[in-house]
């Protein structure tokens, strides 16, 4: 029998997953912590860490001798100090890519609520229903939708949004040719993306290298009146930057699932400019999603603490 300590989460619904950690013959201690909470005072005794956004860093995972696991709600593992964990032999777990069809689907959703400008048109009907005191929309099959990054999300997202776009091209070094989606341009260079898009579309990972990758040099390569849309990090965004292009009228909207820092704070000029569509970090959420983030998280646990069982017995 192990101790597994929930920290926080994340908004899911963890009551099936305590449940089958429970009939594992786990202990099972919910902490509900908040940013700035010391984990390690909560949890002591733990031999595994069900996590969401809390920061796991190495001060923590060297205070919890006994840790064994740290599986994670997220795909990404930016608040876990895997070095350390790995240093201290604790194996790090993260969710596989289980809600590509879902944010790939808000993208769409997103961009296409910023090119048929939704914002203004529902203002429009409740304020008089005078189509004309919309922005002219562009027409879709003439724009250029550009990817930067070619993996799974960006991948499905090509499926949905072949049909309406007039051009696709993408930026990815690390996509074999033989992955790369027919139909979509391939790019040698982010610069060329950028220059050539008229939606540009972020589905890379945050690195130190992509980081600020959306910038006040890479706007300006845009064609006027483009249109970003990010699902992936908030720190690919340099925010000023972005604030910056669209009260200059270089830019003419942007769609964010994440921002930097997130969460924002309630005074943040990205939840109040009017050119920009925000929604909470929620590209991810479905009925199947919020299942099954949480199952594919416990049974990270269940078999890691089986197998180590095993191993020192």
């Amino acid at each position: 029998m192990a101790c597994v300590c929930l920290t926080d989460t994340g908004g899911l619904d963890f009551a099936p997953g305590l449940a089958a950690l429970r009939d594992a013959g786990h202990d099972v201690d919910v902490l509900d912590l908040s940013f700035g909470d010391d984990i390690a005072a909560r949890a002591a005794g733990a031999e595994a860490l069900v996590v969401s956004f809390l920061p796991v860093d190495a001060a923590t995972i060297a205070a919890l001798p006994k840790l064994k696991v740290i599986a994670t709600t997220t795909v990404g593992v930016n608040h876990i100090d895997t070095a350390a964990a790995a240093a201290n032999g604790v194996e790090v777990r993260a969710l596989p890519s289980l809600a590509s069809e879902e944010v790939a689907t808000h993208a769409l959703a997103g961009m296409l609520a910023l090119l048929r400008e939704l914002p203004a048109a529902r203002a429009a009907a409740t304020d008089g229903w005078d189509f004309t005191a919309i922005p002219l929309p562009p027409r879709v099959s003439e724009l250029t939708l550009g990817l930067l990054g070619m993996g799974r999300i960006a991948q499905a997202l090509v499926e949905r949004a072949r049909p309406l776009f007039g051009k696709i091209v993408g930026f990815d070094p690390f996509t074999a040719d033989d992955m790369w989606p027919a139909g979509v341009g391939r790019l040698a260079d982010p610069d060329a993306l950028f220059a050539e898009a008229n939606v540009v579309s972020l589905h890379a990972p945050a690195t130190p290298e992509t980081r600020h990758v959306v910038n006040a040099r890479t706007l300006a390569l845009m064609p006027p009146d483009g249109y970003l849309v990010n699902v992936a990090r908030g720190d690919l965004v340099d925010t000023a930057t972005l604030l910056a292009a669209l009260d200059a009228g270089r830019l003419r909207g942007a769609f964010l699932d994440v921002v930097d820092p997130e969460p924002p704070r309630p005074d943040d000029a990205v939840l109040r400019h009017p050119r920009i569509i925000v929604t909470p970090h929620s590209a991810f959420f479905s009925a199947a999603t919020v299942h099954d983030y949480v199952m594919h998280t416990v049974d990270a646990v269940i078999d890691v603490l089986a197998r180590r069982g095993e191993e020192e017995s």
